[in-house]
């Protein structure tokens, strides 16, 4: 057997080279900031978590400074979440920045500490509040608010825009300014909203444009969670919106080929291609790309370099398996190549020998069907070959073939690809030892910031920021997934009310149905703390008939208290007819 492929740790910044193709995107955009037709300009970069808006940002900034009419301003509200003026952070660091980029213009300096001087920050977010929705202003905290200081006139919001549109219109060999506004979507629901304000009433003047990177379904989901639950407020949220965003932009989805060409470049690097090397490859990618040929990393004859051909027949399998299992977005791709290499470096360091292909497709299985990896696991080393070519068999449609007894639908296609395990040459027996005796240590406390940022969503007031949350937990591979739902329920064991913990849960598994006996589990354990609202959740689930004994010991066990247990005796009689 080869011997594993040297991988590095990826990090997970965004990237300052195109490794994406996203050129195709970059490019209206300046073309859009370069024309006035809508002046002020607001464009949304959408996609979901992971799907590149921050590397465009990086494109976008690195395009626009090469043009030099541009005056180029980044800001992150997620850094300044938890102030308690959002708006005034994201104004001051405008004008801050301006300050910087213009600090030997004293005219300019001294109209921006003018501005500065204007505001009382908090006391305008006071005054603002809801208003920004409801155009309700209260006069006298306006006036107060906007009271610039030294000074006596101009005591209106437009007295700010108005100094600040002729700060704007007077900064030399200045096209527009362009704020570059990313991790939105990371932001709590007042955050969100906060920023939104303070671009629409405070900076959208001439020749200002905004790009605000985000997940447009997590922006609407703040707005809304922002106004309040109500049947208008979603609605409403998606106008709010788009009255902000003239132009939205949503990044494509990676496809196979794409996926394959990006691997290869991130593993090229492993092979250590210089920095030129790899620019000259980005360059035949897009080349390609953009003339529709495939693969994209193809006919390499011409470069100085090239990339060995195991690099590119790994590539190729990766992204075939990463795509179909619902991992083709950038940072999916990164940490999977960041388990795959620490995967390799282990087996490695036991002795372990494993080629790359049979690797990825086992840490696939692992990673995305863990339980049917348990089954596999489990399964006596005698019988595995056995087992394994039933699978196969099924995976490829064979007419006679059945799904192998609990072994999951959904790795049909995961059965199907290459290389075959069912193969004689090919031993999995340490490996599976190995990979088993990971299993428990990976599964302890391996849970991301960004997980238990879902999770807290998960279990808050907000229906829509719940849902939100449910979606993209529901994304995740079942494994992070798995060890997600564990920390949730060992979190949500110390509320006081388990009505929402035990709702979502239940949701999440009908979603997710390898996740069941997790939540079976834990009603056994909180049996006696369960609420008539779960019980009705328990009975309308998809899997309703895997809670059904949860539903009759709560009808029947002492010590369950009355309502819950009588509830739990009238769902069992709908059940029965009665």
């Amino acid at each position: 057997m080869t011997e594993p492929v040297a991988l590095k740790i990826w990090d997970d910044n965004p990237s300052l080279v195109d490794l994406l193709g996203f050129d195709a995107v970059v490019g209206p955009i300046v073309e859009a900031i370069g024309t006035a037709d809508v002046d002020p300009l607001a464009i949304g970069v959408h996609s979901p978590w992971g799907g590149g808006k921050s590397t465009v940002l990086n494109l976008l900034e690195e395009r626009l400074k090469a043009a030099g009419r541009y005056v180029v301003i980044r800001s992150d509200p997620w850094q300044y979440d938890n102030h308690e003026d959002v708006r005034g952070s994201l104004i001051a660091e405008v004008l801050d920045q301006l300050g910087s980029i213009f600090d030997e213009d004293g005219t300019i300096k001294d109209r921006i500490t003018d501005l500065v001087k204007r505001i009382s920050w908090t006391r305008v977010g006071l005054a603002i509040g809801k208003g920004a929705l409801t155009m309700q202003w209260k006069p006298e905290e306006l006036v107060d608010a906007f009271t610039p200081r030294g000074r006596s006139d101009d005591k209106s919001m437009a007295g700010f825009k108005r100094a600040f549109e002729t700060l704007v219109d007077g900064l030399p060999n200045t096209d527009r300014v362009v704020v570059l506004v990313d991790d939105l979507d990371r932001c709590l629901p007042p955050a969100v909203m906060a920023t939104l304000e303070g671009i629409k009433l405070f900076l959208a003047v001439p020749k200002m444009a905004f790009v605000i990177a985000a997940d447009q379904e997590m922006v609407r989901d703040s707005i809304a969670a922002s106004l309040g639950e109500s049947n208008r407020s979603g609605a409403f949220a998606t106008r709010y919106l788009d009255k902000i965003v003239q132009l939205p932009v949503t990044l494509p989805r990676l496809t196979t080929a794409d996926a394959e060409a990006y691997i290869g470049l991130l593993l090229a690097r492993t092979e250590g291609a210089t920095e030129a090397q790899i620019d000259e490859l980005t360059a035949l990618y897009s080349t390609r790309r953009h003339q529709g040929l495939t693969p994209l990393l193809g006919e390499l004859g011409g470069l100085s370099w090239q990339p060995p051909q195991k690099i590119l027949n790994l590539s190729a399998q990766l992204a075939e398996g990463l795509s179909s299992d619902r991992l083709a977005n950038p940072r999916q791709i990164k940490r999977f190549l960041n388990a795959f290499g620490v995967r390799a470096m282990v087996a490695a360091s036991r002795q372990v020998t494993i080629t790359p292909s049979v690797l990825m497709k086992m840490l696939l299985l692992e990673d995305l069907h863990r339980t049917s990896f348990e089954t596999l696991a489990a399964t006596p080393k005698s019988e595995r070959s056995a087992l394994l070519a039933d699978w196969e068999a099924w995976g490829h449609g064979d007419e006679a073939a059945i799904r192998p007894n609990k072994i999951n639908e959904d790795t049909h296609h995961w059965a199907a690809s290459e290389p075959s395990l069912a193969n004689p040459d090919v031993s999995l027996d340490l490996y599976l030892d190995l990979a088993a005796s990971l299993l428990n240590v990976r599964a302890g406390d391996d849970t991301s910031d960004a997980v238990i940022r879902l999770i807290g969503d998960l279990l808050g007031p907000s229906t829509a920021a719940r849902e939100a949350a449910l979606t993209e937990l529901t994304a995740l591979g079942e494994t992070e997934q798995r060890t997600a739902m564990e920390f949730a329920l060992r979190q949500g064991r110390r509320l006081d009310d388990l009505d929402v913990l035990f709702e979502m849960a239940i949701k999440w598994a009908d979603k997710s149905p390898s996740l069941v006996d997790l939540v079976i589990n834990a009603g056994g354990e909180l049996l006696r703390q369960l609420t008539t609202g779960t019980v009705v959740n328990m009975n309308g689930a998809d899997l309703k008939a895997q809670y059904q004994p949860t539903i009759h010991r709560l009808a029947h066990e002492d010590g369950v208290n009355s309502m819950v247990a009588e509830a739990a005796r009238m769902e069992i009689e709908s059940l029965n007819g009665h």
